[in-house]
């Protein structure tokens, strides 16, 4: 026999005799969410990471080209390191740029000369700095002055 009264939908039978699942999304996403945000945040930060070094290298890349050329100095290879760290929004401290002996002020025709570009990982990533530590990004470019400063 039917009842009379309509049921409410938690008391309406199941198909196949199954229990009532009410309020199951809602622990699933409990459990789930901090996973799926702590991923997300983590792969941000190691996009970021991949980014720095990336923009180490290009940064050490361009200060070299420009210290290449005839009557370069050390400081137009830090003042393009600088600019080009500042296009892309990084933030770096006070030494940035470490060129190597002799520098481009007194390197010979054919001479190796080395720029490093070294870029603090705190204040370029979501991860506060405190955790991180002063974990820094370094990146060096050697090329070949091709002529003598005739200065």
């Amino acid at each position: 026999m039917k009842p009379s009264y309509p049921r409410r939908p938690s008391q309406r039978p199941t198909l196949f005799g199954k229990k009532n699942r009410r309020g199951t999304a809602t622990v699933e996403l409990a459990i789930i969410l901090p996973v799926l945000l702590t991923m997300t945040l983590g792969t941000i930060d190691v996009c970021t990471a991949i980014f720095l070094r990336e923009s180490a290298v290009l940064a050490a890349y361009e200060g070299a080209r420009r210290g290449v050329g005839r009557d370069r100095t050390n400081a137009q290879v830090v003042a393009r390191v600088e600019e080009f760290l500042n296009q892309r929004n990084i933030q770096y401290g006070g030494n940035v740029v470490e060129i190597s002996n002799p520098g481009f002020d007194t390197a010979e025709t054919l001479e190796n000369v080395t720029v490093t570009v070294n870029i603090p990982v705190a204040g370029n990533t979501l991860i506060p700095s405190e955790i991180i530590g002063d974990l820094t990004v370094s990146a060096g470019v050697t090329m070949v002055k091709e002529y003598k400063n005739l200065n």
